[in-house]
């Protein structure tokens, strides 16, 4: 069944069986699509989005939509991901952070549990990358898709591409990894993701993801957010801030109080962000990305690889993307590496892919 919400299609696929055997009834997944699927529908891209990230890959700002999409700059009439060519495919994980900004149709913990009457919090099952492949592989047998010309992702939407080249093998011939982990969690990727996760759950308010009918955890999640923040950014860009103060009149040697204009930029966007995201599923999506690890699978991949890291990302460094090349050709696979060089951090993956245009059209093409 299809219905809408917002500008997305919504997916029903009713029961669904966790990696865990565990079920989750009513299940509803937000997608968006842009271009034409062809007549003999061969041309269609799945592209996965990132941690925090949704189906609103595209697009610009509005009324049903205050954002732009966050490929736009990608995906697009004559854009590296070509709508006049490709039927582009986006939809929303399980357990999507956006869950309570009215925008983005998911399942998750701040759904509600019909077996309570009241919101799953950390009743909901743990999920893992591998669910969120299965369910889009529901989705586009929905949508009578059965061959993919790649399937693409930035950051977390990576290690789901990748994913994907090994649970559906016979559809992914191409897989585009931008800022990617690799082909697991790097312990140090990990444990960054961990600490973000921390100020959530020493906030009195999370109550044990207990909270949707009381006051959410919303000092815990900003400060989440600050240090998510902080850590997809480069040196080069918080050094534009220098060491100034946030308010000249306000100077830090005079209390603690007195900001520097870099924290006090961290924290603004932290807290405009802690509004709309939901705290239990930031937690439940760390987990699902430090379980990822697709090494002991990689007998079964057929895909070609383009790894696409930022020289200066400090979340996943380019050795990571190195290391799963060599990886991957070791196992007798195509793989190859092309590096972003430029200064904003992690989340020039985002913005800056047009600078590997060329590369790209070509992998696409088959070329290289």
């Amino acid at each position: 069944m299809e219905v809408m919400n917002s500008n997305q299609s919504v997916f029903e696929l009713g029961e669904y069986r966790c990696t865990s055997g565990k079920t989750i009834q009513d299940v509803r997944i937000g997608y968006e699509t842009y271009g034409s699927l062809s007549p003999e529908k061969d041309n269609a891209i799945l592209v996965c989005h990132y941690f925090s990230g949704n189906a609103h890959a595209a697009g610009p700002e509005s009324d049903t939509n205050p954002l732009p999409g966050w490929w736009d700059t990608a995906i697009g009439p004559g854009k590296i991901l070509d709508t006049d060519r490709y039927f582009i495919v986006v939809s929303n994980t399980l357990a999507n952070l956006n869950a309570c900004d009215g925008q983005t149709v998911t399942t998750g913990p701040a759904s509600l549990n019909a077996n309570t009457g009241r919101a799953y919090g950390t009743d909901f099952p743990l999920v893992t990358v591998t669910d969120f492949v299965h369910v889009q592989k529901q989705l586009l047998d929905h949508l009578g898709i059965d061959q993919l010309v790649a399937v693409a992702g930035p950051s977390g939407g990576s290690a789901q591409a990748i994913q994907w080249s090994v649970e559906f093998p016979e559809m992914v011939p191409r897989v585009i990894a931008v800022i990617s982990p690799g082909l697991y969690m790097h312990p140090y990727a990990a444990a960054m993701m961990e600490c973000w996760a921390r100020p959530i759950l020493a906030d009195p308010d999370w109550n044990g993801g207990h909270y949707y009918e009381a006051r959410p955890p919303i000092e815990g999640m900003t400060q989440a957010l600050r240090l998510l923040t902080l850590t997809a950014l480069s040196y080069d860009v918080l050094s534009e801030y220098g060491n100034a103060q946030a308010d000249e009149a306000r100077h830090a040697a005079d209390s603690l109080a007195h900001e520097f204009r870099a924290d006090a930029m961290l924290g603004e966007i932290a807290r405009a962000r802690a509004q709309a995201l939901d705290a239990n599923s930031f937690i439940y999506m760390v987990r699902a990305f430090k379980l990822y690890d697709v090494r002991n699978q990689l007998h079964k991949a057929r895909a070609s690889y383009l790894f696409i890291p930022v020289e200066t990302d400090q979340v996943f460094p380019p050795h990571l993307s190195a290391t799963a090349v060599e990886t991957l050709r070791a196992a007798g696979l195509d793989a190859e590496l092309f590096i972003l060089k430029c200064n904003g951090g992690h989340l020039d993956g985002l913005t800056q892919l047009e600078k590997a245009r060329d590369v790209l059209t070509d992998f696409l093409a088959g070329t290289v």
